[in-house]
């Protein structure tokens, strides 16, 4: 919970990435609050640069992201859903965050980097260069998120140089929210899809989204 307290969060049109710490840095250089906090502030830098409302951070979407994360590592694949059949919105499911929950929107981007592509800056750019990443980073009905950045990548645990981020949108709606309409449809969720894309490709630099 300190981890996700700790994140900042930008609620104004009028910053830039410049208030969102060392953006730059490869993850060698970052500690894991500093490398998710500085994310989650690039992604609101977006958002309330298209005039959408920030996203703050949840523990529950938390949760979801850091089981992902470690399992993509320690297993080795980089998917949405894990060899045994798991969803991510299984994986959200199973922390609570739909709980009473009237209706609910979910989403999920992946992403992995090493090298010059493991910064918080390259990793987000990631995302918004790919169509469907970004309707999710943008997508103006999400209005909480939970990130995991961890050391190492699908292709090497121990990789100093590689980071893998999940990171897990929702919004809810709950029986006394006055926006939650009588007979609102199904539970939703939405994720980028599955494809594998690679950008950014240089010696010893590796960049895959999903």
């Amino acid at each position: 919970m300190a981890l996700v307290a700790a994140w900042t969060l930008v609620a104004t049109s009028s910053a830039s990435a410049s208030d969102c710490g060392p953006t730059g840095t490869q993850v060698t250089g970052l500690s894991q609050p500093q490398m998710e906090s500085s994310i989650a502030c690039l992604i609101n830098v977006q958002r309330t640069s298209s005039g959408l409302q920030p996203v703050s951070p949840n523990g529950e979407l938390r949760q979801a992201a850091l089981s992902h994360s470690n399992e993509m590592i320690s297993q080795s694949y980089f998917e949405h859903t894990s060899p045994a059949g798991v969803t991510f919105e299984d994986r959200i499911e199973r922390t609570g965050y739909m709980r009473n929950a009237r209706s609910w929107l979910v989403g999920e981007n992946l992403v992995w980097g090493t090298g010059q592509l493991s910064t918080p800056q390259a990793v987000v750019t990631a995302w918004m260069n790919s169509p469907p990443h970004r309707e999710n980073l943008l997508r103006p009905t999400f209005r909480e998120i939970g990130i995991a950045a961890i050391r190492g990548t699908p292709q090497g645990q121990s990789d100093p140089t590689g980071a893998t981020v999940s990171s897990e949108y929702g919004y809810r709606t709950f029986g006394g929210d006055k926006k939650a309409k009588a007979g609102s449809k199904k539970h939703t969720s939405s994720k980028a899809k599955a494809r594998k894309a690679r950008s950014h490709k240089k010696k010893r630099h590796h960049h895959k989204k999903r």
